[in-house]
């Protein structure tokens, strides 16, 4: 729950911060399918919405269908480079796809541009 409240920010306005809290409680509660479906009604009105990208493709994630999830963490992406929750979930997503050596260059992503959060390798 912490992750969505974090998410949420003073910019989100109207329509497109009901459609993301919204989604954000349905992955909570695990109705993953409501989740897309908001995110996705979310993004009509904010489509360069990097959070909002990054949550579908988390709710892709928890159904399964990776393929999906990737590109939309790759939408985030374009949109915020430095995103490390996209680049971690991105990792997670390719991993399920067993194309290990692109997960392994995203979770390496994430570990530098937020190490404090993603844990450090050892040495």
């Amino acid at each position: 729950m912490e992750f969505w409240k974090r998410l949420v920010s003073k910019e989100r306005l109207g329509d497109a911060a009901e459609w993301f809290n919204q989604a954000g409680y349905f992955v909570e509660i695990g109705r993953y399918t409501d989740a897309v479906a908001s995110f996705d009604r979310a993004l009509l009105f904010r489509p360069q919405d990097h959070e909002a990208w990054t949550g579908r493709g988390i709710a892709l994630n928890h159904l399964g269908r990776y393929d999906e999830a990737v590109a939309s963490f790759d939408r985030a992406l374009h949109i915020r480079p430095d995103f490390h929750h996209a680049w971690h979930n991105r990792g997670i997503a390719l991993n399920h796809l067993g194309r290990d050596y692109e997960a392994s260059a995203s979770f390496d992503r994430a570990l530098r541009i937020r190490p404090d959060l993603h844990g450090t390798p050892d040495r």
